[in-house]
């Protein structure tokens, strides 16, 4: 399993777990929390796509696609304030379900560095691991 794949995975196993916590504290709680996963599942796999994109365009073309990340961040923290000024969504929930995004993005990277297999160093040789 790639680490593209690997993040939006993680996200999503923790959002359903942060959601079941916020609907075992409250219903209002956990329909924040819900409209908090969906944002960090769509954030992760919209940062798989474009990240992706980036790693396989070249140079010229990167400067472009990091403002695209950028124009990404925005939308993002625009629909998170729309749905918390708009919505009546608990804020507390919700900040529950986005941490499905951090969490996720932490332990899926942590994950894929103790699993994943050494690289070549810039000299040429394999890389030291951990007992090196």
């Amino acid at each position: 399993m790639t680490f593209q794949d690997r993040i939006p995975l993680y996200v999503s196993a923790f959002a359903a777990i942060l959601v079941a916590v916020g609907f075992a504290v409250s219903v209002e709680t956990g329909l924040g929390a819900l409209a908090g996963a969906a944002v960090a599942i769509a954030n992760a796999f919209a940062l798989r796509w474009l990240v992706g994109a980036m790693l396989k365009a070249d140079p010229a073309r990167r400067a472009g696609m990091s403002l695209t990340l950028m124009a990404k961040t925005a939308v993002v923290l625009g629909i998170s304030a729309a749905l918390l000024f708009f919505g009546h969504l608990d804020p507390i929930g919700f900040a529950i379900g986005i941490g499905a995004l951090v969490l996720g993005l932490v332990l899926g990277s942590a994950h894929h560095n103790l699993t994943a297999a050494p690289t070549l160093s810039s000299s040429g040789g394999a890389a030291p691991t951990k007992g090196e």
